[in-house]
């Protein structure tokens, strides 16, 4: 084995339906192409995969039974509260959290790690703030497969689906953070039933009854603000994950991404949009302000900071004006060619520093740097 080989003894996630495990193995197997020998051990119980290619989930798996040399580095790639410093080996975290700081006790998980990496000079800004020593972070920026997430893809069929559309989309159920309500309201408050244009949310749920559930709460919310069901309001929920062709798929049927978050991390699916030449509605806080901003997408006003938790006082995240989100999205359609050609600013930006081989190059140059 090559003296000089990067060797990784990697924690995490790679086949759960989560953010985590999605940039887990998108980096993990870039980083097996740029030379690295990686040893992969779970942090929790790992689901069967369902539609991921076959050949990367047998290489994927094959890792777990890896031998990697003595030297090697240990990395982390999962919550802050999982981390677990290797008294024998330089351990790194690449973590992230979605508030204005950590939650109690997640510092402590930091700071006994040789160096945390996070994605974004938000989460820089907000370790610090929480009690992680300055001295152990860097910011790593995390990418996109830019050979799958691209425009020109033919479309999905979509019923009702009216000539212009706006997409919200999570790979995760009905999470208050992706503001879905305010969402709704602004759509439903600024278009009428009788305009030419719709709105889509994608998420998924564990099961049939969960997706009823989904629905009926969807129903009930328009209804509350409309006085009656809306067509115009595309909503469906999978149990199955969907692979990323089909996902590309949803992001070349429609006009416009929006998402009115109240706080990311990093914020994966701005960046897929960005990446397939949509232009992007988002809230003007946390993350993703490190790759978007007024010249290459539309950014909502934050309203004020709500607290996370009535019992935690600590934790605060954005809440994005509703009305300004209204204005934004009547802009957009009103104004689409100028929205698309922020598209196409937008989908320059992450050709230029946002791929998944420029994120890891980063990173193995910095493994690189530890083990001279």
């Amino acid at each position: 084995m090559n003296g000089n080989q990067v060797n990784i003894h990697n924690f995490g996630s790679f086949f759960e339906p989560t953010g985590y495990a999605k940039l887990n193995r998108s980096l993990i197997l870039e980083m097996i192409k740029q030379g690295a020998n990686i040893r992969f051990t779970p942090c929790v119980n790992e689901r069967e995969p369902i539609s991921l290619d076959p050949n990367e989930v047998s290489l994927l798996k094959s890792l777990s039974h890896r031998s990697i040399q003595e030297n090697h580095l240990v990395f982390y790639n999962f919550i802050p509260s999982y981390l677990k410093k290797d008294p024998n080996h330089y351990s790194i975290g690449l973590t992230m959290f979605e508030c204005n700081r950590l939650p109690m006790g997640w510092e402590h998980s930091c700071n006994q790690m040789d160096e945390i990496w996070v994605p974004s000079m938000f989460n820089y800004h907000t370790f610090i703030h929480s009690g992680v020593q300055p001295q152990k972070l860097k910011v790593m920026p995390l990418g996109v497969n830019t050979n799958i997430y691209r425009p020109g893809v033919s479309p999905l069929n979509i019923n009702g689906k009216r000539s212009f559309s706006f997409l919200i989309m999570s790979s995760s159920g009905w999470d208050a953070r992706k503001g879905y309500d305010v969402l709704l309201q602004a759509f439903v408050e600024e278009f009428s039933e009788e305009e030419d244009v719709c709105l889509i949310i994608k998420i998924r749920a564990s099961s049939q009854e969960e997706i009823r559930q989904q629905q009926e709460r969807v129903n009930q919310f328009v209804h509350q603000i409309a006085g009656r069901n809306r067509s115009s309001i595309i909503f469906f929920s999978t149990t199955d994950d969907w692979n990323e062709e089909k996902i590309v798929q949803l992001y070349n049927s429609v006009n416009c991404y929006v998402l009115p978050t109240r706080g990311e991390g990093w914020n994966m699916t701005v960046m897929e949009a960005m990446a397939t030449g949509l232009p992007v509605i988002t809230t003007n806080w946390s993350a993703h302000l490190d790759f978007i901003n007024h010249t290459n997408g539309y950014l909502i006003d934050v309203k004020d900071y709500q607290k996370l938790h009535a019992w935690n006082t600590e934790l605060s995240w954005a809440e994005p004006d509703k009305d300004h989100l209204r204005s934004l999205m009547r802009h957009v359609y009103m104004n689409q060619n100028e929205a698309e050609y922020k598209g196409q600013l937008a989908k320059a930006t992450v050709l230029s520093s946002y791929t998944w081989s420029k994120s890891a190059e980063r990173m193995m140059d910095r493994f690189r740097e530890i083990l001279i």
